[in-house]
């Protein structure tokens, strides 16, 4: 190695030695006494009456839904009804070939009217034999034979009536009209198509859309703690819910519980609960997935604080506070309700206490045990500019 490199591998060495020295004069330097701490919002919990509830999910169902089906076999002649649109009770909607049905019920009214005049025949007959009876003219054999003959064609006329009840019945068949009130689906079968041959063609199907069913599933723990002690047939308390829908913020339609099944499911440790909403603006629709709130009472001096300051980690959820001397402390919460943009906080947060709510800039400074300047919103809103983004901290 030449004296060149030797200088040059001095020099740098000598370099490194003043960094190094540098650095842990400068690291080891205390932070002034006057440096202020990182800036925080906070704010008091709120004190006040909440309505207490239960929250589920459910599907809402038809109150009625009738499977329109063909009830005599014959080619759909005729659609009444335009698809998807809503009916009232006896409205027309289908007609199946009546000139075949037609037919036959008037072929069972000459049948009837022919089995009418044989029983007039056959009464006169008899008659006439028992009053040659009393005479001696006929003989007992021959009253009872006439007597047979007469009871035979009363019998005729019943059977001929009866056919002339179905032939009708058949008839009126052929007209398929809605047994309730609601919307009807699409139709299923097209004009010109066989219906009913071997089997009960499904043509459509009605559903009445007011008022709707809400179904949903409730635990054997709350179903224990509230359900049988406010049973619909039960003057215990109120039966209301609400019900929304899943991109609803608020619940808007309101409804009254009257349904608890008998059975819990064992595979799942629930039983079935039904409540009726009105539905009178057809807004609902069957099998729709909602959302169901059941209020339970009031519940007095609840604890409430802001969502947004609630945090969570492996340990579970929790609240950074700041006791007297503004340092940080870290307590874990048992949440409770929403109500709003607040949250209930059944323990770990008193009402005298002070939480951050959040802190300003983009760096973590806000830590358990480390010192902070707590500031309101207000207070915030009052200081200068240059305040607001110096020693910025979030938590």
């Amino acid at each position: 190695m030449n004296r060149k490199r030797i200088y040059h591998f001095l020099i740098i060495i000598i370099a490194i030695i003043i960094i190094v020295l540098l650095w842990r004069k400068f690291s080891s330097k205390k932070p002034q006494a006057g440096m202020m701490a990182p800036v925080v919002i906070v704010s008091v919990p709120k004190i006040q009456d909440v309505e207490d509830y239960y929250e589920f999910t459910g599907n809402t169902a038809a109150v009625e839904q009738v499977d329109i089906k063909a009830r005599v076999e014959g080619v759909l002649d005729k659609i009444d009804f335009t698809d998807g649109s809503d009916i009232n009770e006896g409205d027309l909607l289908f007609t199946i070939q009546p000139d075949k049905f037609e037919a036959k019920r008037d072929q069972a009214k000459a049948q009837l009217l022919s089995s009418q005049a044989e029983l007039a025949r056959a009464q006169l007959d008899y008659e006439r034999v028992e009053e040659a009876l009393r005479t001696n003219a006929v003989s007992k054999q021959d009253v009872s034979t006439k007597k047979s003959q007469r009871d035979q064609a009363q019998a005729a006329v019943m059977s001929a009536a009866a056919n002339l009840r179905s032939a009708e019945l058949d008839l009126d068949y052929t007209r398929v009209t809605s047994p309730i009130a609601g919307r009807v689906s699409r139709r299923f079968v097209d004009i010109g198509n066989l219906v009913g041959a071997g089997e009960q063609t499904l043509l459509a199907t009605v559903v009445r859309m007011h008022p709707m069913y809400v179904y949903f599933n409730a635990s054997e723990d709350t179903l224990q703690q509230y359900f049988l002690a406010h049973r619909p047939d039960s003057s215990a308390g109120n039966s209301k819910f609400y019900v929304g829908l899943p991109s609803q913020d608020d619940y808007p339609y309101e409804g009254v519980l009257d349904y608890i099944d008998n059975t819990v499911d064992q595979s799942t440790g629930t039983i079935v609960i039904r409540g009726e909403i009105p539905n009178s603006q057809n807004q609902l629709l069957p099998g729709m997935f909602v959302r169901i709130r059941v209020p339970t009472g009031i519940k007095k001096d609840a604890v409430l604080i802001e969502e947004r300051a609630v945090n969570s980690d492996i340990g579970g959820k929790f609240v950074l506070l700041v006791d007297p001397n503004n340092t940080v402390q870290k307590n874990y919460v048992q949440l409770g309700k929403n109500v709003g943009d607040m949250r209930v906080v059944e323990s770990g947060i008193t009402g005298g206490q002070t939480y951050i709510v959040s802190g300003l800039g983009g760096f973590t400074f806000a830590r358990p045990g480390t010192p902070v300047t707590p500031k309101t919103e207000e207070e915030m809103k009052a200081m200068p500019s240059p305040m607001k983004g110096s020693n910025a901290a979030t938590h």
